[in-house]
């Protein structure tokens, strides 16, 4: 851990501090119970130091004690100040030699051990133990957390988590900072932007915790009264609220990790520049622009999103003070803003070439493919599929979703709006074109059952873009002796598009799976020819899923640690940017299904259940296993189900989970399915591979851009 310079002042006491501040603030058991909870790993064997004003008052010593043995601590220390407002405010105690605990002395509680008790200990037992005053003693100094007898209590700990003094918090966080120790600290927003703290901040040493903002304080009852954050309850105990508060920590959480999502596109009358400085105002947090490279002033609350993956904390615009890292005073036209924090995107989206119009779009493979080709971004999607937008949105959030019908007449005019709005020039889908398999001829593109295809192709007359691509099933290319075809081809030509079609094979493009679509590339600034194999060999299923075989029937979660590591270079491109492990929960199967698969040899299929077993499947797939070292076959809507077809995993004795499918059609693990067991295998059965789209893009971007 990094160490910084000593920052405290010794001539300053505590309690000056507090007389000039009025800053004594003792957190709710319920706020220090919801944080500690995202902490829990940290806290197993270690000691932890609490220099609170009071500990047996405080509520830090109380959840410390009750967790004890949950957290599995190693040891507990806890000081007082020799002069706190809450002493003996709600215990009467006595301190190792019998004497009451009092003002003008300062104490320590020390434990190693106290209770067998493996659970939370109830209240009582904490407050038996506390009264008994066995590891109670007086200090010999007035316990100041900067006094050499606390800083030598410090030097023992691990893990300091404690309240102090607001107009202290600087002080603290420097002289833990100077030991090397981990903390877990309650303090105000305000602090954010301290020259002392700003520095760790900005460097990625420390970070807010989870609770952010609205908190609620017991203060001693010399408080004075305010008119407003402020009441005395029931029993006369006298509260504050603070809006700015905050958990400021340098233990590794998972909240530093997410990224935000970024919708918003960077425009000059949205943004305007500071007065004095080359960097665009960003009024909330929200709105920061997803493709704006420079530099951003953004609420200070950013620290609390901030990913230093996604960004850079530059430094601040704090009205002009003498911090070294306050570069300007924020103003535009003049008007003061409130202070603000510099950042930059370290990855900012590009100016793609080409703007996309998603149709018909499902989850969003399509686009999610498209867009790992950095001339390609998604701009605006439609699908009548609530569930699947609620995927799209939460993989893609910087698109523009709409749930519709596309034969409305007020979607199709929201699409059009939007598309010309975010300047879509290029659209992509898969229309369902049910009369395609349909024999004859009479039917042809007038029949009803076409009209979605008709409604895409309206689409593409509306709004002219460059280029458009559709995909669909292979037959549609034989049905009826090519007629259905020939007749597309017809339509779009007589729209100004060259037209290049055929049938591209998944596993071709590095997709570990058999899956063939048809495929038609049309544009009207140049030839497009369909995009040959870029792979000599093909990904297999071992190289799909390996690292992911080890669930049993029924087991798994939404969201879990990966306990494996990737043995491949498909599996570490899968897990590339995700730190958590989503959708690999398998099918609980029936006992009956499952006595069935382990019948079945690895690898193999029904052809080894006796007759008696092999139920009313007619196809020959059924109750297959996948091939470790082949392609899977076509991954459909029903993967999850042991009988369906061959996507039973090869040798465990369940069907694959929505990951492993995910896998096989070449999401990445960020790629996150939302929904329940019946939406999600949908999406994922019904999407285009990635990495089949990403073939088309890059096709796309060679034939076009200059």
């Amino acid at each position: 851990m990094q160490k910084q310079p000593d920052m405290g002042n010794k001539n300053t006491n505590l309690q000056k501090a507090k007389d000039a501040k009025y800053d004594e603030f003792y957190t709710t058991y319920e706020d220090i119970l919801k944080e500690v909870y995202h902490y829990t790993a940290h806290f197993a064997g270690k000691t932890v130091l609490c220099n609170c004003d009071d500990p047996f008052e405080s509520n830090f010593c109380l959840f410390f004690l009750r967790h004890f043995n949950v957290l599995k601590l190693k040891r507990l220390i806890c000081t007082s100040y020799k002069s706190s407002g809450v002493i003996t405010t709600r215990l009467s105690l006595n301190d190792n030699f019998g004497k009451s605990l009092s003002n003008g002395f300062g104490y320590v509680l020390d434990v190693s051990k106290f209770s067998n008790t493996k659970g939370v200990l109830p209240e009582e037992e904490v407050v038996k133990f506390l009264k008994r005053g066995k590891a109670i003693r007086i200090l010999r100094g007035d316990g100041d957390f900067r006094s050499d007898e606390c800083i030598e209590y410090l030097k023992q700990a691990d893990i300091v988590v404690t309240n102090p003094p607001f107009s202290l918090f600087k002080e603290i966080v420097a002289t833990i900072m100077q030991h090397g120790k981990h903390f877990l600290l309650v303090g105000n927003q305000n602090a954010l932007t301290y020259k002392e703290i700003f520095p760790l901040i900005r460097d990625n040493i420390v970070w807010t915790g989870y609770q952010f903002g609205e908190m609620k304080f017991r203060v001693p009852a010399s408080s004075e009264p305010r008119k407003i954050r402020y009441w005395v309850d029931a029993t006369g105990q006298k509260w504050r609220s603070l809006g700015n508060a905050m958990w400021l920590t340098n233990l590794d959480i998972q909240r530093r990790y997410e990224y935000l999502p970024q919708t918003k596109r960077y425009s000059p009358i949205e943004y305007p520049k500071y007065d004095a400085f080359d960097a665009i105002h960003v009024r909330k947090i929200t709105d920061i622009p997803c493709d704006y490279a420079g530099m951003m002033g953004v609420p200070i609350t950013i620290v609390n999103r901030y990913n230093s993956e996604q960004f850079e904390i530059v430094g601040e615009a704090n009205h002009g003070s003498d911090n070294e890292y306050d570069l300007f005073k924020p103003t535009i036209k003049g008007k003061l803003i409130f202070k603000r924090i510099l950042i930059r995107n370290r990855n900012p989206m590009t100016t793609a070439r080409f703007r996309v119009l998603d149709l018909f779009s499902g989850a969003g493979g399509f686009s999610y493919g498209m867009e790992k080709n950095p001339n390609f971004v998604t701009e605006v999607a439609l699908d009548f599929n609530p569930k699947a937008i609620d995927t799209f949105k939460h993989n893609m959030p910087h698109a523009e979703t709409v749930v519709g019908d596309i034969t409305n007449r007020s979607v199709k005019q929201k699409v059009v709006e939007l598309s010309k709005a975010r300047g879509v020039n290029m659209i992509i889908g898969g229309p369902p074109c049910q009369g395609f398999s349909l024999k004859g001829k009479k039917l042809g593109l007038a029949d009803s059952r076409n009209y979605l295809f008709k409604e895409y192709l309206n689409l593409v007359k509306a709004i002219n873009p460059e280029v458009f691509v559709i995909e669909n099933v292979k037959a549609l290319l034989s049905t009826s002796a090519g007629w259905f075809k020939d007749q597309i081809i017809k339509k779009v030509t007589n729209m100004g598009y060259h037209v290049e079609y055929g049938v591209l094979t998944a596993s071709d493009f590095g997709v570990p799976q058999s899956r063939q679509r048809a495929i038609f590339i049309c544009s009207r600034i140049g030839v497009v020819a369909l995009p040959k194999p870029t792979c000599q060999k093909s990904v297999t299923v071992r190289e799909a899923i390996e690292d992911l075989a080890y669930l049993n029937s029924g087991e798994g979660a939404f969201e879990q640690d990966y306990t494996t590591k990737a043995r491949c270079k498909y599996q570490r491109l899968m897990r590339e940017g995700s730190t958590k492990l989503f959708n690999h929960k398998a099918s609980n199967h029936d006992e009956i299904a499952i006595r069935k698969l382990r019948l079945i040899p690895p690898e193999c299929g029904k052809e080894h259940l006796p007759e008696d077993m092999l139920g009313k499947q007619q196809f020959s797939g059924t109750w297959g296993r996948l091939k470790w070292d082949e392609v899977s076959p076509t991954i459909d809507t029903r993967f999850d189900a042991a009988s369906n077809g061959t996507n039973n995993h090869p040798f465990l004795h369940r069907a694959i989970t929505p990951r492993e499918a995910a896998r096989i059609q070449s999401f990445d693990d960020k790629f996150v399915f939302i929904g329940t067991k019946v939406y999600i295998r949908q999406q994922i059965g019904n999407a285009v591979p990635p990495f089949l789209a990403k073939a088309i893009a890059d096709q796309i971007q060679n034939c076009l851009v200059r």
